[in-house]
């Protein structure tokens, strides 16, 4: 029987590696497993001939992708500690950057306080609004040129305050 055993799995075992490969990720995963189906078909205590060899091969080949699948699930990803693309800190900015970022904002308001109104206005309808000059011209009743001079005049003074 164990012969006969033998001969099945040689029959098969490309086909076997072929169906679990088109299963799994890597072609050596898929070539132990096939070396697991040949260690269970051995280990198989068969008291009459199979119906169906070729599907008790594969039915065993499936039961292990299974196992294989479950086990994966089960266990926790696991990142390289050499890996240094992996960014291991928290997504959430560090207290100091929290700090700087709210120093910078409170600079910049300071900065728009003391600009004049129609400047401050006009960045915050472009910047806030996303108003085009056009329309921002318009409500300033000026022309689309000073309007891009009055937002840049009110984003230079800004960028001046930061880096002061």
């Amino acid at each position: 029987m164990v012969d006969t055993l033998d001969r099945l799995f040689m029959e098969h075992s490309r086909e076997l590696v072929g169906y679990l490969a088109g299963k799994l990720d890597t072609p050596e995963l898929a070539a132990d497993l096939c070396q697991e189906v040949y260690l269970r078909l051995q280990r198989a205590r068969l008291t009459q001939p199979l119906a169906n060899p070729r599907a008790y091969l594969f039915r065993i080949a499936r039961n292990l992708l299974i196992d294989h699948q479950r086990q994966a699930r089960a266990r926790p990803e696991t990142i390289p500690l050499e890996d240094t693309t992996t960014g291991l800190a928290c997504a959430r900015p560090c207290p100091e950057a929290d700090v700087c970022q709210a120093q910078r904002l409170a600079c910049v308001r300071t900065c728009l306080r003391r600009q004049p109104r129609h400047v401050r206005q006009a960045l915050l309808w472009h910047r806030l609004e996303g108003l085009p000059q056009r329309e921002i011209a318009a409500r300033l009743g000026v022309s689309e040129r000073m309007a891009g001079r009055y937002i840049e005049q009110a984003l230079h003074a800004c960028r001046q305050a930061i880096d002061a």
